[in-house]
Order: structure tokens, then C-alpha cells, then sequence
């Protein structure tokens, strides 16, 4: 696969009214009621693909962690008090599958879009199930977007979910456009595997790469850092999918590389990419 366009947004948490007045520079779609989760993926859906044609069989893959977790979380407070009513955007903004119509209505796509979400390996899982319906020509495009919010506005979030270091989550909208068109692209994706331990990982790759990615979790193994360290960049960054971040983060240099991902499980996913 072949990636021919990208786009990052990472910010502190930011206030949805802000996003909003940024979508409408750029877009009519009515998102006025709509989820800040709603809004970041139309926002980096409508930057990533600002120079491309599109084509009409483009399948649209976006993945997330938490969703719109933000209103989930008010609509449970609103719950658990006394005397408040629930309005009915509150109930439609706690449903995450509706992401991908409002990407797919705000590019005027016509081919298939979905959300996806497997803990702490969304993005990865999406992009392995991107390249398979590619390779059997249910599609003939991707447009992969990751998409989380920050959890700063969810009291003891800690309490819920994972993380392996001490990172400030951030509002996040990765994406990349891909295809089998080798020409003019950025870069390819040549390889996604999957593995049940580090030791079966590390036996069954190179050590030739030019640049390696980690996410949190496969940062705090002792066994790839001890056997990889020295080409290990620092990813200062992150954000819920933080996958689409690192394979952005690998893109800025020029070589063969890899990202390696790693749930609290203990299984693995890599993906090989040439620069």
C-alpha cells in the first residue's frame, strides 16, 4: 500500500467551539449540535484529503480508543443528578458509529465507511483490515483516520484506562490516504504482522531498519528496548490511536522502518514501512 496523503492534528484539549469555527472555514456540513468526537474527524478527513481526487470506491476506515468520551461523560452526570433532563443531541452524541457517515457525507463519498475499535491496537487493527479488503479489491482507495479526545475533561480517568507511561493525553486526528498507485507516493506500507510474544517478534524481524517506532506499551519492554534501543526514535506525542501517530512520526525520515505495537495482553503488531 502506498500512502499519498496525511495529516496531523494534535493539540492540548481544546474547547469544541473552537473546532467548530475551524470546520466551517473549510466546510458547509451542519455539525452546529455535533460531538467534538465528530467534529475532529471530519475536521482531519476534510484536511487529509484536500488534494486528492477522490475515488469512487473509496473505502473510509476510522479508529478510536474512547470515542466521544467526553459526552459520554456528561450524559452520565446528567444522569446521576436530581432533577436534569436529558436532551435528545445528548443521546445522539454518545453514539460513536455515526463518525463515519458524517465523514463520508462531508467528502461525498459513496463507498463504505466504518468505526473501529480493538484496545489499545484501533489503529493498527483498522489499517490491517484496510489492507486485506485493498488486496481483494473491495476497494480500490483507503482513507484511515484515528481519532480520540482528550481525557482531561473525565474525572479520574486513570481509574479506567490503561497507560503504561506518564503522557498527557491530547485531542488527536491522524489520517493517511493509500492506494496500489506507487507513483509520486510518500511512502509504502510493506508489511503488517502480528505476534503472541516479544521473543517470536524479535526472532522473525530484521535488524536493518533504519528508524523504529514503540507505542507505550512496547516503550516499557524490556526485552525490544534492550534489543533495539539504538535505532529507537522518542515520540514525544500522544493521543488515544496513537498508532496513526507513530507511523506519521516514521514518515518524516527516509529509509525502512518499523512500528511496533504492543497491548496489555502481551500481543504484538508490527508495520514495515519503506520511506
Amino acid at each position: 500500500m502506498y500512502i499519498h496523503s496525511t495529516y496531523k492534528l494534535i493539540n492540548s484539549s481544546k474547547a469544541v467551539k473552537e473546532y467548530r469555527k475551524e470546520l466551517k472555514e473549510i466546510s458547509k456540513i451542519n455539525l452546529r449540535r455535533s460531538s467534538k468526537f465528530n467534529i475532529l474527524a471530519v475536521l482531519g478527513a476534510l484536511r487529509a484529503t484536500k488534494d486528492i481526487n477522490l475515488g469512487q470506491n473509496l473505502g473510509i476506515y476510522i479508529a478510536s480508543e474512547y470515542g466521544p468520551i467526553n459526552d459520554v461523560y456528561k450524559l452520565m452526570q446528567t444522569i446521576n443528578e436530581e432533577n436534569n433532563i436529558v436532551m435528545p443531541f445528548d443521546f445522539l452524541n454518545v453514539n460513536s458509529n455515526n463518525v463515519s457517515f458524517y465523514v463520508s457525507q462531508a467528502l461525498n463519498a459513496k463507498g463504505k465507511n466504518m468505526l473501529l475499535t480493538s484496545q489499545y491496537l484501533s489503529f493498527e487493527k483498522s489499517l490491517q483490515l484496510a489492507q486485506f479488503e485493498l488486496e481483494i479489491d473491495e476497494i480500490s482507495d483507503i482513507l484511515i483516520g484515528a481519532v480520540d479526545e482528550s481525557l482531561d475533561e473525565v474525572k479520574d480517568y486513570e481509574k479506567y484506562v490503561s497507560f503504561a507511561n506518564n503522557q498527557t493525553s491530547k485531542d488527536g486526528s491522524c489520517w493517511l490516504y493509500l492506494n496500489n498507485d506507487s507513483s509520486n507516493s510518500l511512502g509504502e506500507i510493506i508489511n503488517i504482522q502480528e505476534f503472541s510474544s516479544s521473543k517470536e517478534l524479535l526472532e522473525n524481524i530484521k535488524s536493518t531498519y533504519s528508524k523504529i517506532a514503540l507505542n507505550q506499551f512496547a516503550q516499557n519492554d524490556e526485552d525490544i528496548v534492550s534489543k533495539l534501543d539504538s535505532n529507537i526514535i522518542d515520540s514525544k506525542d500522544f493521543f488515544g490511536s496513537e498508532g496513526a501517530l507513530r507511523v506519521l512520526d516514521l514518515l518524516e525520515y527516509k529509509g525502512e522502518h518499523l512500528y511496533i505495537a504492543k497491548d496489555i495482553n502481551n500481543n504484538y503488531i508490527t508495520i514495515e514501512l519503506k520511506v
